[in-house]
């Protein structure tokens, strides 16, 4: 997946979305952000380089995204 920095991406999330049956509000809610949120995700916008960036360092680790990271439990102070 050698990828020219410059080349645009084009989020294919709608689509996996609608794939599942599901809202975008159903989205936003399981992943708790905001609609508009999932929204700019769909249209290409905010988070989609982020997504890229995931990507390339599971490419580059041979892992999956979720070994990327450890999950904190988040309490309400």
């Amino acid at each position: 997946m050698n990828k020219c920095m410059g080349e645009n991406h084009v989020s294919k999330i709608a689509k996996l979305r609608e794939e599942q049956g599901l809202t975008q509000r159903q989205i936003a809610e399981r992943l708790g952000v905001d609609v508009s949120t999932v929204r700019n995700w769909e249209k290409s916008r905010d988070g989609v380089k982020m997504f890229v960036r995931v990507a390339r360092l599971c490419e580059l680790f041979n892992c999956q995204p979720v070994d990327l990271f450890e999950e904190e439990n988040i309490a309400n102070d």
